[in-house]
């Protein structure tokens, strides 16, 4: 086993990392070169060093290079067994320099409903990079379809109408397309918009109850 620096984190990462799945990686790079960018964090219950630790083990299995320290999480968001809506409120967002027309793989320790790796993507993607692979240790079932598929867009729709998708432009700045299919189905769930606008104002309020900064939600209720 490969030691890292990380106690424990590189330990869990050695037990968990899957070989079938490491080589999937390495075929699917194509002989291209990519930079790993595992997802730091600062989280409530304190810094996440597994997946920085998952990155340097990916490394040294691909030979690829590691930009640790050079994107961060600006935000604490407070994910870690947090519901749907706790999660929809506080979305992470970063800071740092993306290498223009740099490929990238992102790593992370654990995907639930895929709005971290799905805004960090937009991150790199906005500011020039472009991300190949994401890639996690755990999963939430389903989890690993990020974007949002036809069929879970066309529900929302059909359910909720431009209501919703007015609303989320306004408090998020993007529209449905941009949602995870994991959120989107989450959304599709509930009974009205009205209901959804109940919920998440709810959760934005027990955020900042743990000292989190919830989006606003001002304009939108």
């Amino acid at each position: 086993m490969a030691s890292f620096g990380y106690g424990g984190s590189a330990c869990r990462v050695e037990t968990l990392l899957s070989q079938d799945e490491t080589e999937r990686l390495d075929h699917l790079l194509a002989g291209r070169q990519p930079i790993l960018l595992p997802i730091t964090a600062d989280e409530v219950a304190g810094f996440n060093a597994i997946p920085d630790a998952m990155a340097q083990s990916l490394a040294l299995r691909l030979g690829l290079s590691v930009a640790a320290g050079k994107i961060l999480q600006a935000n604490k968001v407070g994910h870690t067994k947090a519901d749907g809506w706790h999660r929809l409120v506080t979305p992470a967002k970063f800071i740092g320099d993306v290498i223009a027309r740099a490929d990238y793989i992102l790593v992370d320790d654990h995907v639930g409903f895929g709005g971290t790796f799905a805004n960090l993507c937009g991150f790199i993607e906005h500011n020039g990079g472009k991300v190949l692979a994401m890639t996690a240790l755990t999963e939430t079932r389903e989890a690993r379809q990020i974007a949002v598929r036809n069929q879970t867009l066309n529900m929302l729709y059909e359910k909720h109408g431009s209501e919703l998708a007015d609303f989320w432009n306004r408090e998020f700045g993007h529209g449905l397309d941009c949602l995870t299919n994991i959120e989107g189905e989450y959304l599709c769930r509930v009974e009205s918009v009205a209901a959804i606008k109940t919920r998440m104002a709810q959760a934005a309020e027990l955020a900042r109850g743990r000292g989190l900064s919830p989006v606003s939600l001002g304009s939108g209720l």
